[in-house]
């Protein structure tokens, strides 16, 4: 009977995944194309690989979007179609916000746009009753539904900020600044390789990767197993060590002139980069050639731990954001095969080729628009370098899987941006001269402004079929004929 919203679902979905391509993963993707460490298109093919293998494998309960908190599904109990249709507007609110905030270049959280036309979906359909705005909770952040999400607009960029911070300080102290950082990056780069496989092989078994059969491993036996994945990685790491700086030392010509005149690099690219005025312009050659330069073989040296820093973070955003971001479909899907929304619906199969979907979208997405993000926070936000970049993402992806352990809603974005900025203000702490202040401001606007864009247009798209005047006896959640 309702068939058809299942299949033009479908194709908001895909527009959202898109989205999320062209703005979430695209954040994601920044520093590493900021660096040069990777080209679009290699960020490109590395996203639609880890992107959609992340979702696959670690997605699996997308089904429990609708009770994460934020819309009580015992209001639609007894319409469950209702939840249909609202989803169906959801996500193509979610996609039409993401490519507005990727054209005005603010990275916006995917997560949080779905919650905020969840919300709206709900305020729509049932009123405010039908969303949970407070829940106590007996652990740390002790808040959770709305509250939650609004808590973790300051805690994620924060603890994320603050740890990238200090692991780029630390690497600017004891290797970049130091005498002979050629051979101490020898010992650092297997500690950071082991540092980077500890967190992420924690994050796949911890966070119960059903595709693998590890989503009933104790904790302990996770962080035994994690540390000890670490430790392996990092000791075969060292003999390559060497072989990496012969490789960056028989490049090291191409390098000097990969490494032009920054002035001429932007001024040339300024097109590209949608720099659209002198002044913007100045602003960003500023900001570059007023940052700390290193020695560049060291900083090569880095380029292929932020590559594969990258990888894993694409992995982890894939399971995390991806499919939340794709939930609303799932539960469309649930409902149309079950329409006891009361229950827990293992969707089983199902649930790889929905998700899938999501992963070629953002693939698709990524490739036709996510430039613009990455310009705007790879290039324009602070001067990203490998050494930088690798920093950035080791904090944010350890921020998310702390998060994602004390079930914090965070949001992959504002860790990314978070730690962005956290290593930009390193440059000048006390004017913080190395952030664009400019994009940085319009980020922080776009975090605002995302749950109630999304909400609202979400709330209004529901509201004009749900309350249209009909022959039949339909009516919205709660209210009588």
């Amino acid at each position: 009977m309702y068939t058809w919203i299942i299949i033009i679902g479908g194709l908001f979905s895909f527009f959202a995944a898109m989205g999320i391509g062209a703005n979430d993963v695209a954040n994601a993707y920044a520093t590493s194309v900021g660096s040069k460490a990777l080209t679009m298109k290699q960020a490109v093919v590395l996203a639609s690989i880890f992107e959609t293998a992340g979702s696959v494998l670690m997605g699996s309960h997308v089904t429990n979007t609708i009770r994460k908190g934020i819309a009580d599904y015992k209001c639609f109990e007894e319409q469950p179609d209702l939840l249909m249709y609202g989803c169906m507007w959801v996500v193509l609110s979610v996609g039409l916000w993401l490519f507005l905030a990727s054209y005005l270049e603010m990275p916006v959280s995917t997560t949080h746009s779905c919650v905020g036309g969840m919300v709206g979906m709900a305020l729509a359909l049932g009123g405010s009753e039908c969303v949970i705005w407070y829940k106590p909770l007996t652990t740390f952040p002790y808040i959770g539904g709305v509250g939650g999400i609004v808590l973790s607009w300051f805690l994620s960029p924060l603890f994320s900020g603050i740890i990238a911070s200090t692991l780029f300080y630390l690497l600017r102290q004891f290797v970049l600044r130091h005498e002979f950082e050629s051979k101490r990056i020898n010992w650092t780069y297997p500690i950071l390789i082991g540092v980077t496989i500890t967190i992420n092989a924690f994050f796949i078994i911890y966070k119960g990767a059903k595709g693998l059969g590890l989503h009933k491993t104790p904790v302990e036996l996770a962080v035994g197993v994690s540390f000890g994945c670490g430790l392996l990685c990092a000791l075969l790491t060292i003999p390559f060590v060497p072989r990496i700086k012969n490789i960056i030392n028989n490049k090291e010509n191409n390098n000097e002139i990969e490494l032009q005149n920054v002035t001429t690099e932007f001024t040339e690219n300024s097109k590209k980069l949608n720099i659209k005025n002198d002044k913007e312009l100045e602003r960003v050659i500023s900001l570059h050639e007023n940052a700390e330069k290193f020695d560049k073989k060291t900083e090569s040296t880095f380029r292929y731990l932020q590559i594969f820093t990258a990888i894993c973070d694409s992995f982890s955003h894939g399971a995390n954001d991806v499919a939340n971001a794709i939930g609303p479909f799932a539960a469309m899907w649930a409902i149309y095969n079950s329409t006891d929304i009361s229950k827990k619906n293992d969707m089983e199969g199902d649930a790889y080729w929905i998700l899938g979907l999501g992963g070629v979208g953002i693939a698709v997405g990524l490739f036709l628009y996510g430039y613009r993000i990455t310009n705007a926070i790879g290039t324009k936000l602070i001067k990203v370098t490998p050494s930088r970049g690798v920093a950035i993402e080791l904090a944010s992806a350890l921020v998310i899987i702390t998060g994602s352990r004390l079930k914090i809603p965070l949001s992959t974005t504002h860790c990314q941006v978070g730690a962005t900025v956290g290593v930009g203000a390193l440059e000048d702490p006390k004017s913080c001269g190395g952030i664009n202040c400019k994009i940085f401001a319009k980020t922080a606007i776009g975090w605002i402004i995302t749950c109630i864009i999304v909400g609202g247009t979400t709330g209004l798209l529901t509201a004009q079929g749900a309350y249209a005047p009909s022959k039949f006896n339909y009516c919205p959640v709660n209210n009588t004929m």
